[in-house]
């Protein structure tokens, strides 16, 4: 089995070949020096450039290397790779300019502060299968039924040669449902959703939609800690945790 990294070995390649610390480049030049488009959720999604180390990901190619991202300007296409090296260690003459703007840094180290200073948090959950997401008579999206609860959503679309998945949260499963039904173009993301799912649809993809709205465990520094899905913060952590596991494998997110 090819890992992602594998997939993206030309860009490491690339990077080798550098002489100096750092180089600015355009997505299009990164997808000609692979030879293949760009992942969707490059452009999509600011995880794709992150430096966080995952055995595996497409960012081990810079990481291993002693590369880092930097400047990332997904709406200009474009991100910089800087030397690990560099960013740690800043030349003498860099570090007296910034010294004259900096705010005052103490000298001695800081104690450990009141709250714990460390924190281990571990999120555990399943995804329900719900239904698929099919065209009524009418042409219209048709989503399998679902009460008025909060929760999380994810929408599995599959292709023949491809993937894509969308995740979200929402105070009513139903109501958003409902929203991307109707699409309302006043309404941009459901809107956008709306679009997508006919368009998958229409090229014979099957979109299938998987929930959590309970069993969801939640410790903090070993403490379990009740989950209230009724908490916008809660869903949300849950639903950046959910994007993130996912960023490591080979299907596309449609999430923006």
């Amino acid at each position: 089995m090819v890992t992602m990294s594998k997939k993206y070995e030309a860009l490491g390649e690339f990077l080798d070949q550098q002489t100096g610390n750092e180089v600015s480049l355009s997505f299009d030049r990164i997808a000609g020096i692979l030879g293949k488009k760009l992942p969707q959720s490059a452009d999509a999604y600011d995880v794709w450039w992150s430096n966080s180390p995952v055995d595996g990901r497409h960012n081990c190619v810079w990481l291993k290397r002693g590369w880092e991202t930097k400047s990332l300007n997904r709406k200009a296409r474009t991100v910089k790779f800087v030397r690990a090296s560099s960013v740690r260690a800043a030349p003498k003459s860099a570090r007296s300019r910034q010294s004259s703007v900096a705010p005052h840094v103490p000298s001695v180290p800081l104690a450990p502060a009141p709250v714990a200073a460390r924190n281990d948090i571990a999120i555990r959950f399943e995804w329900k299968a719900l239904g698929a997401v099919t065209l009524d008579s009418a042409g219209s999206l048709h989503f399998p039924p679902v009460a008025e609860v909060p929760g999380l959503y994810r929408l599995r679309i599959t292709y023949k040669s491809r993937s894509e998945f969308y995740i979200g949260e929402s105070q009513s499963l139903r109501g958003r449902f409902r929203n991307y039904r109707t699409g309302s173009k006043g309404q941009a993301t459901s809107h956008r959703i709306h679009v997508l799912l006919k368009n998958a649809l229409a090229a014979d993809a099957r979109i299938e939609v998987d929930i959590v709205v309970d069993d969801i465990e939640l410790k903090i520094n070993g403490k379990v800690r009740s989950v209230a899905l009724t908490h916008k913060a809660t869903r949300r952590m849950i639903e950046h945790s959910a994007i993130v596991a996912t960023g490591g494998t080979d299907i596309e997110i449609a999430n923006k």
